[in-house]
């Protein structure tokens, strides 16, 4: 079913008389055992010579929608190897790894993600958390997913594991993604105003190339703001 559920916005929650209600039922219920669910996580980060498998290189504060329910000012760490979001037990004695599959959306800070699941739109990408970076009458998801490579070729000093990154961009219209990773793809995605969109990128000195990721922010919300007219 492509993106599950609408984004939810946590200030639009708490300013509100339900996000009132939810932190006295939270401050009622801690620590929430409907939270605090899921294996315990392991530190593997001593094992990798470069790098780490996380979306930022420590804890950050942010809010995550678990089964439903909101949770504010949560520790997060989300693993990007094995795509678990991560959180602290109440008395910080271990770490959590959350049930993936019971999380509609999380934020780190101002990063927003969602869970995509399996869907019959066939353009749909893969199961997994998405960044959404742009969001409108059209969408711009990221997908950032890390790997452990190892390389032998440094003998004397063993197996060097390291963190690589690959990184995905998709345009949600309608209820199509098209994948925007490289200038072909956008081109193809917004082919009804592909020669404006050529001149919008010149005129403001965007490249695929050298800065993909504001190139696409701006260009989804040009695009956004031309049928928004």
């Amino acid at each position: 079913m492509g993106v599950k559920a609408q984004h939810f916005s946590g200030d639009a929650i708490a300013d509100s008389a339900l996000g009132e209600a939810l932190r006295n039922y939270h401050s009622y219920l801690a620590p929430e055992p409907a939270l605090f669910r899921g294996p315990e996580y392991l530190i593997y980060t001593y094992l990798l010579k470069t790098g780490h498998p996380y979306f930022s290189d420590s804890v950050r504060t942010g809010t995550i929608r678990y089964a439903g329910i909101v949770y504010h000012d949560q520790r997060i760490l989300y693993d990007e190897v094995y795509g678990q979001v991560v959180i602290t037990d109440p008395y910080g004695a271990f770490k959590i790894s959350l049930l993936s599959e019971r999380i509609d959306s999380f934020t780190i800070e101002d990063h927003s993600f969602i869970r995509m699941t399996d869907s019959l739109n066939p353009s749909a990408p893969a199961v997994g958390f998405y960044e959404q970076l742009y969001r409108g009458r059209i969408s711009l998801l990221k997908r950032e997913k890390k790997a452990i490579l190892e390389d032998a070729s440094l003998v004397e000093e063993g197996v060097r594991k390291y963190i690589a990154t690959a990184v995905s961009y998709y345009i949600l219209k309608g209820k199509t993604y098209h994948p925007v990773n490289t200038k072909a793809g956008l081109a193809a995605a917004m082919k009804d105003r592909s020669r404006e969109m050529k001149k919008f990128i010149r005129s403001h000195r965007l490249s695929m190339r050298k800065d993909k990721e504001n190139t696409l922010i701006q260009v989804t919300a040009w695009y956004d703001g031309l049928n928004n007219q």
